[in-house]
């Protein structure tokens, strides 16, 4: 997939943080021996929240291609969208002693005390896309979802102002489950931006709890009781489909461009929403980068982790991937790499770096409707 830099700037603590870590890796057989062990596992293992949702299945099989590409064994469980059965999950995990553990988190709160857990047992812990609001993370990876949230907001008010002559209609909001802070951060951000800056533009704010059933069920209500529907925007590719389907049996889905054209925005850049972006079917798509997350996290965990040094605060570069900067700071969780959103384009649509160029030119996996 092309070449790879990486950059890290390093601060005054970042520096300390370093001598410490030297000092510190010369005394693993003490309070490190149990991550040295870790270390010797050549286990890795993996929890998802759900498999059933083809974004979730990318990140496991970029973690998989990643762990055995560097002469590991992956084992994996789903929770499938079941927030009890992660907390399970992760505790039969955890008993094995793996070399480390990466997960995606359903609910970001309840997995804390586990998080202190693997600690306490020595196993590194690695969180991407959905991460903790606090605990004992070794590294973290995920996407400025606050600002992928206010950028959907942004285009939706440029193109009601295209449509209107100013930043006025109506646009429903099809939310995610709030339990996820990746999600309630993605409705903050597109509602705050929306209520502060354009208050002549109305919002439909309804859950769909992460369901496709519930989002079809929404988007096709809210047709029916508004015929005068200006703007949908949906906080993940996963349930376009559902929008999609609504908007068609109702005989309103319309493409860019038409009078008729109900504005549809997301967040992911999937295959299927990359060929929407492409055909003009919807009006923008927001890219974050599953494949990355995995990579990045197992480097991070490799690189830093298991020979007991800190994961650097500062710039990160990687030209691997198309959003190529991004920055790792602390967070109440330990060191968080925040990936940077950027709209996927007609224009840019072909570069082989978009993860969903990967999957579907370089793995040959092809998405179905979630």
């Amino acid at each position: 997939m092309g070449c790879e830099t990486k950059s890290y700037t390093m601060n005054r603590r970042t520096l300390l943080q370093g001598a410490a870590a030297t000092a510190g890796g010369l005394l693993l057989a003490g309070g490190d021996r149990a991550t040295a062990q870790a270390a010797a596992s050549k286990v890795v293992a993996w929890e998802t929240g759900y498999l059933g949702f083809f974004f979730f299945v990318v990140l496991q099989e970029a973690l998989k291609r990643k762990v055995e590409s560097l002469g590991l064994e992956f084992v994996g469980k789903d929770a499938n969208g079941d927030a009890n059965a992660q907390v399970n999950d992760w505790n039969s995990l955890l008993l094995q002693k793996p070399r480390y553990l990466i997960s995606d988190a359903l609910d970001s709160e309840l997995l804390i005390p586990l998080s202190k857990k693997a600690k306490s047992l020595g196993v590194p812990l690695g969180m991407v896309d959905t991460v903790l609001t606090g605990g004992e993370v070794a590294a973290s990876v995920t996407f400025d979802n606050k600002q992928s949230g206010v950028m959907a907001a942004e285009k939706t008010a440029e193109l009601l102002t295209k449509k209107h002559g100013s930043p006025k209609g109506s646009v429903l909001n099809n939310y995610g489950s709030l339990t996820a802070v990746a999600l309630r951060d993605r409705k903050d951000g597109f509602e705050d931006t929306l209520k502060s800056k354009y208050p002549e533009i109305e919002i439909i704010s309804r859950p769909q709890n992460n369901q496709h059933e519930q989002a079809l069920a929404v988007v096709s209500a809210t047709l029916r009781e508004r015929p005068d529907l200006d703007a949908i925007h949906m906080p993940t590719d996963i349930f376009v489909v559902d929008a999609r389907k609504a908007l068609e049996t109702q005989k309103r889905l319309f493409p860019v461009g038409h009078e008729k054209h109900i504005i549809l925005t997301s967040i992911d850049a999937s295959p299927n929403a990359l060929e929407w972006v492409k055909a003009g079917e919807i009006d923008a798509d927001i890219a974050q980068d599953p494949i990355a997350y995995v990579e990045i996290v197992v480097d991070l965990l490799e690189e830093y982790t298991l020979k007991g040094k800190p994961v650097p605060i500062g710039p990160y570069e990687n030209k691997k991937y198309f959003w190529e900067k991004g920055t790792i700071a602390d967070s109440p969780s330990g060191p968080l790499l925040t990936i940077p959103p950027y709209f996927l384009t007609k224009e840019n649509a072909d570069d082989p770096r978009h993860w969903a160029n990967v999957v579907t030119q370089v793995w040959k996996m092809q998405q179905n409707a979630g």
